[in-house]
């Protein structure tokens, strides 16, 4: 009886693992499309470690390629983006909304920008806009399947940070890169 079960399962076990192999590898489709985009750029990937910091140490090794003395690290840049975004309130609270579609009180919002600063929290559009207008520096973002994202264009500097958007490099999700020349 359990070699019977047993063997069952493993059956089961090799149909799904025949599945699996059949399924479509959507990591590597993403990752195919991203390298004509970036390598027509003359651009390559240099990879960040998907911490939940991968976002601000995107940003931080690009600031490195603009200036070799660069101190800006993960730490600092999510600082700086909690503090910018806490200054200018009302350019942010009105894009994040609660689970059942509120915006965020300013009571939220503070926990939001705490959370920026203090936690691994994964990084978006509006720390990218607020670390673009706190840094002056435009930040472009290269994504597969979508034009390049470009934030902070009216900055004073004009040479972009560029970082790449990957959203199926790792099962957790969203993921960014540095993009450097090759």
């Amino acid at each position: 009886m359990q070699e019977r079960k047993a063997a069952k399962w493993e059956d089961m076990r090799l149909e799904a693992e025949a599945e699996a192999a059949n399924a479509p590898n959507f990591r590597a489709i993403e990752q195919t499309a991203m390298d004509q985009v970036i390598s027509k750029m003359g651009l390559t990937i240099k990879q960040i470690a998907p911490d939940g910091h991968c976002l601000y140490n995107a940003i931080a090794d690009q600031l490195l390629l603009v200036d070799s003395q660069s101190s800006w690290n993960y730490r600092n840049l999510r600082e700086l983006a909690s503090t910018y975004m806490l200054n200018h309130r009302d350019e942010f609270i009105n894009f994040l909304a609660t689970d059942d579609g509120n915006v965020y009180t300013n009571e939220e919002f503070d926990e939001y920008c705490r959370k920026i600063c203090d936690e691994a929290v994964w990084g978006g559009q509006l720390e990218i806009q607020a670390l673009s207008q706190a840094l002056q520096h435009p930040i472009h973002i290269v994504q597969s399947g979508s034009p390049t994202l470009e934030i902070g264009e009216k900055t004073k500097n004009t040479k972009p940070l560029i970082v790449s958007y990957h959203r199926k490099a790792y099962g957790l999700g969203a993921h960014y890169n540095s993009l450097v020349e090759i």
